[in-house]
């Protein structure tokens, strides 16, 4: 039986509201896309499509781990994560092996991985 792999990958970069506003990263990002697609092609895989969420990291209480650089939203200061408007929504299901779960432990911001056991938002709590 014949049947369709679809994989999906995963990568982020920071930047400005006015970097944003000014597309500064838009002729970078089609340059990477052709690039992808002559690589996905010499291993016989097709480029559909991807995504760009732009998060503010303040409002969300977003951040990079402290100890590993995973990124996190700390839920010691945003409990309800994203706010699920339908922008958000797939957020906190597609993306929250992505985008970890963390928060505060001995003064540093870390993510669910590297917060201690104990820890309400800690991996194995």
């Amino acid at each position: 039986m014949k049947k369709f792999a679809i994989r999906r990958m995963y990568s982020y970069f920071e930047t400005t509201t006015q970097e944003v506003e000014d597309c500064t990263f838009d002729k970078k990002l089609e340059l990477l896309d052709e690039e992808l697609k002559i690589l996905l092609a010499k291993y016989g895989l097709k480029f559909i499509s991807h995504d760009i969420r732009f998060i503010a990291l303040e409002k969300m209480s977003a951040k990079k781990c402290d100890n590993c650089d995973n990124l996190m939203i700390n839920r010691d200061k945003n409990p309800t994560r994203f706010n699920k408007d339908n922008f958000w929504i797939d957020l906190d299901t597609d993306y929250n092996f992505v985008i970890f779960d963390g928060g505060n432990y001995e003064d540093k911001e870390l993510c669910m991985e590297c917060l201690p056991i104990e820890h309400r938002w800690g991996y194995f709590s």
